[in-house]
């Protein structure tokens, strides 16, 4: 990537011919165990490891705020990420026959969004897919533009092979003391409209708020410029400190649930409609964990109920104690892995498997001096092979371990793994990973990618500069 990025026009379209002959290859060196291979069996499928933007002969900070999504129509993903030395929003995913401009052997094509020269945009950055087929789909992005102090969204849609952007300020401060859009979480419903949940904070006064933005087709009370009136912003809980790390996902029912960090009280909290309005009006705010005195609730990473009769789902850091958490609404909250106590951007990022079961891809830091490496923690009776988990306390009703977690990535002496995570599951069961790497020797972060097997090629480009 250049130093400097200018770009006039990006147009992204599908190549349908590159789709089956991407190659994914394993970086050199790479450190990761590797599990034994069960054919039938997903969770015993072998993991590789490669980089997807890495540059060592220079101090660089190329990945921050890492997000990932899949599509559910074709396994088609990508990833977002805030490229901190060059101030812009990047787009990754994997191309065919080293056509890339990015990643081991130039099998990535690494694409800049917004931000670079004169504007700072992309941190807090999240990213969905929604689709019916390949023709009418969309890619969404949301994210943090630092230099206005705005949320903002960029919207690619294709329908029948016509892509279009839309690039918009969703919602933009009014005072020069307030500043709108961080720890951003992006999704379309069901039927392709964009929500983002975020936080907005006002230095002067000391206050926050946890918001919710949805897009309209007119009326709306937020919007910037040619989007005015098209979105929707309202309040989900207002008071010091409310907000930090949310994370929304929609229910099989259309029904948005917001997992976020209460750092007034120190609690993890979740938000979803009710009329019963604990927080602010036509949201109801309860607490989950924390209520003990002790301060959890950070990376929250939450899957919402995904049929009826369903339960809340949220994977997060209890800093109290060093713990990596798994709050079910019929069990409580549960510890399942050591994890550490660095406030650190410490990632955590939780799926589903196709049986239903919870996977959290997560960083631990064993001890202070161990290097924090990446793990992946599963319930243990997807792999068949063992009677017992190794690792976390026994869930209610369970007398022995649960949880199964492995190390992927175990770092070395000059490296960092995963202060990011996202994780992603195509339709067959696979697993990919990206997250950080942080080298001390080059003081260089890099965004590595951890996948069991491959994923379709999504985001072929052209980049006229």
């Amino acid at each position: 990537m250049k130093p400097h990025i200018r770009f006039i026009v990006i147009t992204l379209v599908i190549v349908l011919g590159l789709i089956m002959g991407v190659n994914l290859t394993p970086a050199q060196g790479y450190s990761g165990s590797t599990i034994i291979v069960q054919a039938s069996i997903p969770s015993h499928f072998p993991w590789s490891s490669q980089y997807v933007q890495r540059q060592l002969n220079l101090p660089l900070d190329t990945a921050g705020y890492i997000s990932a999504a899949i599509s559910s129509f074709n396994d088609y993903f990508l990833i977002s990420y805030y490229d901190t030395t060059h101030h812009s929003l990047i787009a990754a995913t994997p191309i065919a026959n080293h056509a890339g401009n990015c990643g081991t052997d130039l099998n990535w094509m690494c694409v800049p969004i917004d931000g670079g020269i004169g504007l700072d945009a992309g941190m807090y950055s999240s990213v969905d897919i929604w689709g019916t087929s390949l023709d009418y789909w969309k890619m969404g992005f949301s994210y943090y533009d630092v230099t206005h102090r705005a949320l903002k969204a960029a919207i690619y849609t294709c329908y029948l092979g016509a892509c279009s952007w839309d690039k918009v300020t969703v919602s933009a401060p009014d005072v020069p003391e307030k500043s709108n859009g961080l720890y951003t979480s992006f999704k379309f419903n069901s039927a392709g409209t964009p929500s983002i949940a975020y936080f907005d904070i006002n230095t002067t006064y000391m206050n926050s708020s946890l918001e919710y933005a949805y897009q309209v087709t007119s009326g709306g009370d937020c919007g910037a410029g040619e989007a005015v009136g098209l979105w929707e912003c309202k309040d989900v809980d207002f008071l010091s400190g409310e907000g930090r790390y949310a994370s929304l996902d929609f229910s099989y029912d259309d029904q948005p649930y917001i997992a976020f960090y209460d750092a007034h009280e120190g609690d993890l909290k979740v938000a979803y409609h009710s009329a019963i309005n604990m927080c602010e009006f036509g949201w109801t705010c309860p607490t989950l964990d924390g209520m003990d005195g002790s301060d959890v609730g950070y990376f929250t990473s939450l899957v919402a109920p995904q049929s009826a009769g369903d339960v809340i789902r949220i994977a997060y850091h209890d800093k109290t104690n060093g713990k990596l958490k798994y709050y079910a609404s019929d069990w409580g909250p549960v510890v399942v892995d050591d994890m550490g106590t660095s406030i650190s951007p410490m990632g955590i990022s939780m799926a589903m498997d196709k049986e239903g079961y919870p996977i959290i891809a997560y960083q631990q830091i064993s001890s202070e001096f161990s290097p924090p490496e990446l793990r992946i923690a599963r319930p243990n009776s997807v792999y068949g092979d063992e009677e017992y988990g190794n690792c976390g306390d026994p869930p209610p009703g369970y007398l022995f371990q649960y949880w199964r977690c492995n190390t992927l990535d175990n770092a070395s002496q000059y490296t960092a793994e995963a202060n990011y995570a996202a994780l992603i599951i195509n339709s067959r069961g696979m697993l990919a990973i990206a997250y950080s790497e942080y080298d001390s020797y080059y003081n260089a972060t890099s965004l590595k990618f951890t996948y069991q097997t491959l994923i379709k090629t999504f985001l072929p480009s052209t980049v006229r500069q």
